[in-house]
């Protein structure tokens, strides 16, 4: 009997090592964006929006996208978010100026990114009225990177103007995703990049 309990006691702490060093590990290359708005020294202007990677790793696959208002919570939750932009990856203490934003400071407007650490995880981040929130998880719509009927759903960084100057693309909401549903809440839309819990084939633009 004290056998069998030495041998049982030995593989949880085995488990239990595991998990700590895939923690760990998962840790030490999480990136986790803030955005941040900059003044500008030019009184012509009122300034732009910068992208920070405050994390331990660098973020990919970088979507920055608005939305009316945002509560801050996981999920969607009835937010309608538009104008997706795909970002270049920003390295770790890294920052991205999103010049394409414009004044949207002073217009109550939500943003939010969605990117992948180097593992393909998912990540979140939402703003609104100057506050930030950091999620683990996919919680802004998952639309395809590349293109989808012949169009793209989301626009290149360098192929965007003023978004004030014109009208709004690819807005899309909770209802426009098929969610699994054996993935938990907390990680939003999906986990990962790809594999079963990916739903941009189930995007409907």
């Amino acid at each position: 009997m004290l056998t069998i309990l030495i041998s049982v006691f030995a593989v949880l702490v085995s488990l239990g090592s595991l998990i700590l060093g895939y923690t760990s590990s998962r840790r030490s290359h999480m990136p986790v964006l803030q955005f941040m708005w900059e003044r500008s020294q030019d009184t012509a202007t009122l300034g732009t929006w910068w992208l920070v990677n405050v994390g331990t790793g660098p973020a990919t696959n970088v979507v920055v996208a608005q939305t009316e208002r945002t509560g801050l919570t996981q999920g969607l939750n009835g937010e309608t978010w538009f104008n997706p932009v795909l970002v270049p990856s920003i390295p770790v203490g890294g920052r991205l100026d999103l010049p394409w934003l414009g004044a949207t400071r002073g217009l109550g407007r939500g943003l939010g990114a969605s990117y992948t650490d180097v593992q393909r995880y998912f990540y979140t981040t939402k703003c609104g009225d100057d506050v930030s929130m950091f999620f683990i998880g996919l919680h802004l719509p998952r639309r395809p990177l590349l293109r989808l009927g012949g169009e793209k759903a989301v626009k290149t960084w360098w192929d965007v103007e003023d978004e004030l100057a014109g009208p709004r693309w690819s807005p899309a909401t909770v209802a426009q995703h098929r969610r699994r549903w054996w993935l938990a809440r907390r990680f939003g839309l999906c986990r990962r990049l790809g594999g079963w819990a990916d739903p941009v084939l189930s995007y409907a633009p």
